[in-house]
């Protein structure tokens, strides 16, 4: 049942369940609960398309390091996120949950073994077609990666979903689900306590055209977004002053990023020749790419966190495309961008042709690196291009409790305070980075694979986000260090959840959205408990 807010009477909707927010976690509950007996109420702020007075509402300020802008990293529609991401699938390793000594505020309540059940179904939901993400299950079927044995580095793989739109793939099924209703244009603007108690007993949803709708759920789960979920806790203000959950002023901090750039190049030895293993490529029907990266034993040998390294060509091209421009010129080339990535241009040579009106459009901040430069420069002054490789790195941050996302004194165009984000990039989170590419080289030296080629002084100036947006309502299983428990219920609140990387104590090198939808299909399956 879909229900458009902006046409509906000022009125009150009762549910068991009232999930807000309608990207991959959202949906991915929603629809684990298709047949359970629970009535549902998925509320969304946009529609399905693209609309700008919507995603105006993301927007908001910047402190720190160079950013992307707030209302142009994320996409508030329906399918949210999953309008526009690349389709890197992977879990987190098992220690990115592990409790590490040296690195302050990391140990999750739960470990990895607690989400392996839910990665077939989540393999699924993104039209993966096996679970399967170590080496042994697919020893045979890929070419041979670089023998990184006694190193302090291994082999990894990502599986590339074909960019699934949960919004898209998922929306028919949901809307006509007898116990679910779709409302869409529809904005919460206030979590509102039952009188002395630790209950959500009313969510107040407005519209952009005036309308407000009151929804009485028996649970609430926030799934908006690693922003957005920490932006609704606090301004949710009429029972706490300080906002839900946020006792112990966490709510909002350690925002967490990947830190994506390019460091240096492997300079290979003569007659090595690097495996297409490295390379993005179909095998069968699954798209695979190969990764190095660090062994846990040597990430707590040298107290360093995770990150993966891409084997890219000289001369990569690093960085999103179209990500940070602002909106209203941002949703046009993005669909065009897609489309071109799946092929749907007709020939090679159009193929070819759009591809370089595209690069050229890019802005050169994130076209054109010196690294890539210095590389043909090198390649030009006689040592042949093809032993020339780039090294990009996409690294774990440190949790930090002044990376943050707090409320400003601006109000959106529905008189809620706007979102500021602060984040900075640490020295130990540059020394992550440099500390790994010295041990690379080391390696590469002994294997008498090559040796790497350092990147300039200024080589940290590269460094972009995914944008992945982390660990701002994070998990911990006390209220004094996290917002959330195990069960990504709200300390302090015994029927309102958090869905979506928001929860994640810490961040690991693999994109996000593997592990947070495996994590709402476990909540979805604790709610389901619960409440039938």
């Amino acid at each position: 049942m879909l229900i458009d807010a902006r046409a509906a009477e000022n009125t009150t909707l009762e549910c068991d369940l009232c999930v807000v927010g309608a990207g991959p976690a959202g949906i991915a509950i929603a629809d684990r609960l298709r047949e359970s007996g629970l009535s549902v109420v998925l509320v969304e702020s946009g529609g399905f398309g693209l609309e700008l007075p919507t995603q105006r509402l993301y927007h908001g300020d910047i402190q720190g390091a160079d950013y992307f802008r707030l209302d142009a990293c994320r996409w508030r529609l329906f399918g949210g996120s999953s309008n526009r991401w690349g389709g890197w699938c992977r879990p987190l390793e098992p220690i990115d949950f592990t409790r590490r000594a040296w690195l302050p505020f990391s140990g999750w309540p739960i470990s990895a073994t607690d989400l392996q059940p839910y990665y077939a179904d989540t393999a699924k939901l993104f039209e993966l077609t096996t679970a399967a993400f170590d080496l042994a299950s697919w020893r045979g079927r890929l070419p041979a990666p670089l023998a990184l044995e006694d190193t302090s580095f291994g082999n990894a793989l990502f599986q590339f979903s074909s960019e699934t739109n949960f919004g898209e793939v998922y929306r028919e099924r949901l809307l006509t689900a007898k116990n679910i209703r779709i409302m869409i244009h529809a904005n919460l603007r206030d979590i509102v306590l039952e009188k002395g108690s630790r209950r959500v007993g009313a969510l107040l949803i407005s519209t952009l055209n005036g309308r407000s709708i009151t929804v009485r759920p028996k649970a609430v789960v926030l799934a908006a977004g690693g922003i957005e979920n920490a932006r609704l806790l606090l301004a949710s203000k009429s029972d706490q002053p300080a906002g839900l959950g946020n006792e112990f002023d966490r709510v909002g901090r350690f925002f967490m990023e990947h830190l994506h750039v390019p460091v240096g190049h492997l300079l290979a030895a003569p007659g090595l020749e690097l495996s297409s293993f490295y390379r993005k490529a179909f095998y069968g029907d699954a798209q695979l790419r190969g990764v190095i990266t660090p062994c846990a034993s040597a990430m707590n040998q040298n107290q360093l966190m995770g990150t993966s390294i891409a084997i890219e060509p000289s001369r990569y091209s690093f960085g999103t495309p179209f990500v940070g421009w602002p909106p209203s010129v941002t949703f046009g080339p993005v669909r065009r961008y897609k489309q071109w990535r799946k092929g749907h241009l007709k020939s090679v040579a159009e193929r070819l042709k759009h591809a370089a009106d595209q690069l050229q459009a890019i802005p050169n901040k994130i076209r054109t690196s010196s690294l890539a430069r210095s590389a043909k420069n090198r390649a030009d002054s006689g040592i042949p291009y093809e032993q020339v490789f780039s090294l990009y790195f996409r690294a774990e941050q440190a949790p930090a409790p002044a990376n943050r996302v707090v409320l400003t004194e601006r109000l959106d165009a529905l008189g809620m305070p706007r979102s500021r984000l602060r984040w900075n990039v640490n020295p130990v989170d540059r020394a992550n980075i440099l500390g790994w590419l010295n041990h690379f080289d080391r390696d590469m030296r002994r294997r008498g694979f090559g040796h790497v080629v350092p990147p300039p002084d200024d080589w940290d100036r590269h460094i972009i986000g995914g944008p992945h947006h982390m660990g701002t309502t994070r998990m911990a299983a006390d209220p004094r260090t996290g917002v959330v428990d195990a069960q990504c219920r709200v300390h302090s609140v015994d029927n309102l959840y958090i869905a979506g990387s928001s929860v994640f104590t810490t961040g690991g090198y693999a994109n996000p959205t593997f592990t947070l939808v495996a994590l709402a299909l476990r909540l979805a399956d604790r709610l389901k408990k619960l409440h039938t």
